[in-house]
């Protein structure tokens, strides 16, 4: 009685090291990879599940696939325009693995998105180089329209290549970043419109100048003053105001009850 209980321990044991349970959520598949010990057929099983619990050997590899969308980021830098002005942007491609088709995908392609480097990455990068040197800088940059029609470009050209090339991926959407030139181009820019700012700034202030001369001339003319006159005027005037700016700094220390310290020039 023992030795058979003992038979049926080591059975269930056993049983329980070789085979293993997975279960299948809702928006997954499940691919058996066969890889047996000894003997037997090795490989991709065909069958796909969906839901549910699956049952394998140990020595298989039971691969889950998401059927749910996911993001493949990829950067694009120092390209030229036809203006050659270099820009840099990023992209996020959305994409979902084709239901049905995991078995296909494993098989083929792999799980680890590898796919996109070796079999897209490089296509898409040459596609949108040539697009790119068709384009002025500034229609790119300020024009929104323009954006729209390279990712309609992008798009037709990624799904043309999944189709080529027998990937059981859909693209879904991409998005685009801002299109910008390199930092040091965009402070050089900025540094040549802080420049003409400046400048403008001094044309500005020269033409005041010039009025308010042109004004002191008129006030001479009719006052019949000289220039000496003109100018003890303007100080009289002068003197007088910083004399009445004091006298109210003095007065609202006194209301405040503090004390001020008060440098008086006439000045002659």
């Amino acid at each position: 009685m023992k030795k058979i209980i003992a038979i049926g321990a080591a059975i269930t044991i056993g049983y329980f090291v070789i085979v293993k349970r997975v279960t299948v959520d809702s928006g997954m598949e499940a691919v058996i990879v066969k890889k047996p010990w000894f003997f037997g057929e090795k490989g991709v099983d065909q069958k796909i599940i969906s839901t549910g619990t699956i049952w394998g050997v140990t020595s298989s590899e039971i691969k889950l696939i998401s059927l749910r969308p996911f993001d493949i980021e990829d950067s694009f830098k120092t390209l030229f325009t036809k203006d050659n002005i270099p820009i840099d942007f990023n992209m996020t491609l959305v994409f979902r693995y084709q239901k049905g088709k995991s078995a296909v995908l494993i098989e083929n392609f792999g799980v680890d998105k590898k796919w996109y480097k070796n079999l897209l990455s490089k296509p898409i990068h040459n596609s949108i180089e040539i697009s790119i040197k068709e384009k002025i800088f500034n229609d790119i940059y300020y024009h929104r329209n323009i954006t729209e029609e390279l990712k309609k470009d992008i798009i037709f050209g990624v799904k043309d290549l999944l189709k080529e090339r027998a990937i059981p991926v859909n693209l879904i959407d991409i998005t685009i970043s801002k299109i910008t030139p390199p930092k040091e181009l965009t402070q050089v820019a900025i540094e040549r419109e802080v420049e003409k700012e400046k400048i403008e700034f001094h044309k500005l202030r020269k033409k005041a100048e010039e009025v308010s001369a042109e004004a002191d001339k008129a006030y001479m003319t009719k006052m019949n003053m000289t220039p000496r006159e003109y100018i003890k005027m303007k100080q009289i005037e002068l003197d007088t105001k910083k004399l009445s700016n004091q006298r109210y700094a003095i007065d609202h220390a006194k209301e405040s009850n503090g004390s001020i310290k008060v440098l008086i020039d006439m000045g002659k």
